[in-house]
């Protein structure tokens, strides 16, 4: 029985021929089956072919021609079939062609969001597969694989619960995770942790932070953000300035700060404890401290890019806090299902500063020795407010993101002096005022699971105005020596029009590429004694275009290369900013990155030195003429180590800056011109951090130089920068005793140099600041239950009460966007402070 199954199933005839090469091969048939053609051609023409009787049996030919040989009668037969022959000496062997299987891809597309508000969570870390990716803006991801349609996926977002799942194949998931912070009594998250360690190391230069974490720490609430940055490595914590961040020894508006794709350039206020932006409105923030890639330009120092919420559809909520300082409140409504208003409003109220605090030193001679300085304390009038409005919605069955921000902010500060000395009376009345808007319309359109692009529109301005009446009468002689009458106002407006895309060009592979419209506008008027000594405005308009692969060499190596392109109209000139990065991942714990790049700046902050030794700086247009365009070369190098809680974080940088400007006006010295510069700044990070349950400790420092060298440098050579200082090193501590919160901080810094004189004569000082201390300690209560939720706790900066002084004393550092002449502010002293917080 089996051997006729066989016989039947599979027939083989073999037949030699004789010499066919003089014969005709003859096929006249119509509609018969191959397995009987095959047979006839045999018996007519002596052929040995094998074949497979019963498969052939299926196919049915038609044919009327003469062939030349059997190989092309066969070939004639079978070509439309999925048949292929070859020939096994003198056996013509007919089978099947190999069956090629479809090349499948699977693809998972997807959206990580936050449980209870359905906000997005942007530029959250996932590894699928072993594969590192970020999620977009709108918290959007898309993988694919050709090998299996299961995905191992973990993702995770600062301040939130691992998600770590085996899920398949999908066109769109919405993943959501835990914030950290909701309380325990609200939720359980059994064997999961939070990411807390992620922050450090991912790439190079980069950090990012844990926005939940800052009202946790010690300071003031409405500089929470800013109080979480100083301590971080590579930010300069001495000399207590945040609306100016000093990253990597960058100078004044060498850096930053970026929200909702809008510039914030940064409001004056006293003592710094009010930051240029809401935190209430952020929602991820990350800091570029160098080595950015080709995406993001228009600096040569650092980036601060701060997303901001997009507001909760499920409910309203509703935020209020309190402290010392000021009132903030945000409140969030939800609107037709997909979107959310957004409005948050801060404003002080300065009855409750304590004049004491505000102490000023007045300079009275011109030399860095101050036995002779005064102390006056004065009650400054001062206002401070701002206003954020902000419109987010899902649009179409992709809930492609669009939203639409704006900021407005004004900042007034005026006080007056009235002291008398042994001989004389100080008269002294200034007055700042300060204004800031800025708006961004985005909107994100997911093309498919692996191509999308974003459009944005975003608009930013500044004008600062100054005003100083300083006199001094000397009534014995009847005199009166006006020191100056000065008038400034000088406006800054960016205007910017930009796309960017991302495609997947497979498992492995991802280009992205962009453009972008910007203009840049200033305009300087000063008055010095009534008479019009500067007026000038010009503009600098550009065209950004970019593109860049990142590739994927296997599970381990990571590359990143782009290239950055920049037409002023201004110039005429084309500039090229190459950037290539790699990272290594050695082993599921310990990664190496690398990064170089060029970078250009065609705005810049150029200082004015007068014959006091102080300084002022004021926005200008790079011009080639007067003011050349800043270009900067970035080296990072860096590697980290996470496991079980701990990192472990090392980054090495160099900094090779070109093109800084420094103008010098000295009636005494006869100088009036500008004066053109480098610098160089290089250093190493180190930060250690460990995580124990649910409490946090970590430890950073920095060792660094900044160099610089200007023309009227008589001796020709490199000398320190005015913010260079040698050593930082920073400690702070997390406990979480929940519903008790205790943290605390401390800043050591190894100070700054003084050149009040030696900057006019070329010769070397050695003066130096002294160091700098600083201990914060803060407890903060959170209560919860059904009807009222909040915080409540009470902060003492400066503990020990060391005497620091703030950058603005350091005649060459200001610590706002405007000029602060022959005013000196002292740090922050012994200071508690009180803070209450509202949720519902």
């Amino acid at each position: 029985m089996v051997r006729k199954s066989i016989i039947a199933s599979f027939v083989v005839i073999v037949l030699t021929c004789g010499n066919l090469l003089a014969q005709k091969i003859v096929v006249s048939v119509n509609d018969q089956p191959l397995n009987l053609v095959l047979s006839r051609l045999i018996k007519e023409n002596n052929a040995s072919i094998s074949f497979n009787d019963s498969g052939l049996s299926h196919y049915r030919v038609t044919a009327n021609s003469r062939f030349d040989s059997l190989e092309e009668a066969i070939s004639f037969l079978i070509n439309d079939l999925p048949l292929t022959y070859e020939m096994r000496g003198a056996v013509l062997v007919i089978f099947p062609k190999k069956s090629e299987k479809e090349q499948k891809k699977w693809t998972l597309s997807g959206r990580v969001i936050e449980r209870g508000s359905a906000e997005p969570l942007p530029y959250s870390n996932l590894l699928v597969d072993n594969r590192g990716i970020v999620s977009d803006l709108m918290g959007n991801f898309s993988v694919s694989s050709e090998t299996d349609s299961l995905f191992n996926i973990k993702i995770s977002h600062l301040g939130y619960y691992i998600v770590d799942t085996l899920v398949a194949g999908s066109s769109q998931m919405n993943f959501e995770l835990v914030p950290s912070s909701f309380g325990l009594s609200e939720v359980v998250i059994e064997n999961s942790r939070v990411e807390r360690s992620g922050q450090f190391g991912q790439k190079a230069g980069l950090i990012k932070l844990n926005h939940r974490i800052a009202g946790f720490l010690p300071g003031y609430g409405d500089n929470s953000v800013f109080n979480l940055l100083r301590l971080q490595p590579g930010i300069l914590a001495s000399g207590e300035q945040t609306s100016e961040l000093i990253i990597w020894g960058s100078y004044e508006g060498h850096s930053k700060v970026v929200f909702d794709g809008f510039t914030i350039y940064g409001l004056k206020n006293f003592n710094d404890n009010i930051s240029s932006f809401n935190p209430l409105m952020a929602k991820d923030i990350e800091v570029y401290k160098g080595g950015w890639d080709v995406t993001m330009g228009a600096r040569v120092g650092g980036i601060v890019n701060i997303s901001g919420k997009l507001g909760n559809i499920n409910k309203t909520s509703f935020e209020f806090v309190a402290n010392n300082m000021t009132l903030n409140a945000l409140i969030e409504v939800p609107i037709a299902k997909k979107g959310s208003l957004i409005l948050a409003f801060r404003h002080t109220y300065y009855d409750l500063y304590d004049p004491s605090d505000l102490s000023v030193l007045v300079k009275r001679n011109n030399d860095a020795d101050t036995t002779n300085d005064a102390d006056v304390v004065i009650k400054p009038d001062y206002k401070f407010r701002d206003l954020n409005v902000k419109y987010a919605t899902r649009l179409g069955k992709n809930e492609d993101l669009f939203y639409v921000s704006f900021y407005g902010g004004v900042d007034n500060f005026s006080y007056h002096i009235d002291e008398i000395f042994r001989t004389s009376q100080l008269l002294k009345n200034t007055r700042e005022e300060n204004s800031q808007s800025g708006g961004s319309v985005f909107y994100g359109k997911r093309w498919s699971a692996v191509a999308r692009s974003h459009f944005s529109f975003s608009y930013s301005s500044l004008r600062s105005k100054y005003f100083n009446d300083f006199k001094l009468v000397f009534p014995q002689i009847s005199k009166v020596n006006q020191i100056e009458d000065k008038r400034t106002d000088n406006r800054l407006t960016e205007v910017s029009l930009k796309v960017d895309n991302s495609f997947s060009l497979g498992s492995r592979q991802t280009l992205e590429t962009g453009a972008e419209i910007i203009s840049n506008r200033v305009a300087l008027v000063e008055d010095t004694f009534g008479v019009n000594y500067l007026n000038m405005q010009n503009k600098s308009p550009r065209l950004n275009m970019f593109a860049q692969d990142i590739i994927a060499l296997g599970n381990r190596l990571s590359m990143k290369v782009g290239m950055r392109l920049i037409y002023s109209s201004l110039l005429k000139e084309v500039f090229f900013d190459p950037r290539l990065s790699m990272s290594y991942v050695v082993d599921e714990k310990w990664k190496i990155n690398l990064a170089w790049g060029k970078y250009h700046q065609f705005i810049t902050r150029s200082s004015v030195l007068d014959e006091q030794g102080n300084y002022k700086y004021l926005w200008t247009v790079c011009d080639n003429v007067e003011v050349p365009v800043l270009s900067a070369d970035h080296y990072v190098a860096g590697t980290s180590f996470i496991s079980s809680g701990f990192t472990f974080s090392m980054e090495a940088y160099l900094k090779n800056t070109d093109g800084l400007t420094r103008f010098i006006r000295s009636e005494v010295h006869d100088i009036q011109d500008i004066f053109y510069g480098k610098s160089r700044s290089y250093g190493v990070d180190v930060v250690l951090k460990q995580d124990v349950r649910s409490h946090s400790f970590w430890v950073s420092y920095s060792l660094s130089k900044t160099e610089e060298l200007f023309t009227y440098f008589l001796n020709g050579k490199y000398r320190r920068a005015p913010q260079d200082q040698r050593h930082e090193l920073k400690l702070a501590g997390s406990l979480n005793f929940d519903p008790f919160f205790f943290s605390a901080d401390y800043v050591v810094g190894s100070g700054f140099p003084d050149f009040v004189y030696s900057q006019q004569t070329g010769s070397e000082s050695t003066t130096y600041l002294k160091t700098y201390s600083r201990l914060d300690v803060s407890v903060v209560y959170q209560f919860l239950n059904r009807k009222l939720k909040g915080e409540t706790g009470i902060s003492i900066l400066n503990v020990l009460n060391h005497q620091n002084f703030k950058l603005e004393n350091f005649e060459r550092i200001p610590a706002g966007q405007t000029s602060t002449i022959n005013i000196y502010a002292e740090a922050i002293p012994f200071t508690p402070t009180l803070f209450l917080k509202i949720y519902l």
